[in-house]
């Protein structure tokens, strides 16, 4: 997931939203970040697979906050904007989103019981 991110960000980075595409429809700023956001945040998540085990989950909350909230923007962005056009692929975002937010609570929680481990010893 985190590497068809990071490669779906990149066409955009290069040369734009395509015309007639949902994103020629958002604001050009927007489309921009989310391309930015999606490509750094893919690639960090990327990087956590290879990683040490602890700075793998470091890594991973540090890109899946912005992912959540970028993919949030987006999909909301695209609903309103492409109305039922859009419905199909602000619904997928939006649970792209939902996905990252868990998964950040989820590394989160497991970072604090480290930390508290930690201070056991």
């Amino acid at each position: 997931m985190a590497a068809l991110l990071m490669f779906s960000g990149l066409p955009v980075l290069a040369g734009g939203p395509r015309p007639g595409s949902l994103s020629s429809a958002l604001p050009v700023a927007l489309v921009y970040l989310w391309a930015v956001v999606i490509t750094l945040g893919g690639a960090m998540v990327v990087a956590a697979a290879v990683v040490k085990p602890l700075a793998a989950l470091f890594l991973e909350l540090v890109a899946d906050l912005p992912l959540a909230v970028m993919c949030l923007v987006y999909s909301a962005a695209v609903a309103m904007l492409a109305g039922w056009r859009g419905a199909v692929p602000a619904a997928l975002v939006f649970g792209t989103a939902v996905a990252f937010a868990i998964r950040a609570v989820q590394v989160y929680r497991t970072l604090s019981a480290v930390r508290r481990e930690i201070r056991r010893e």
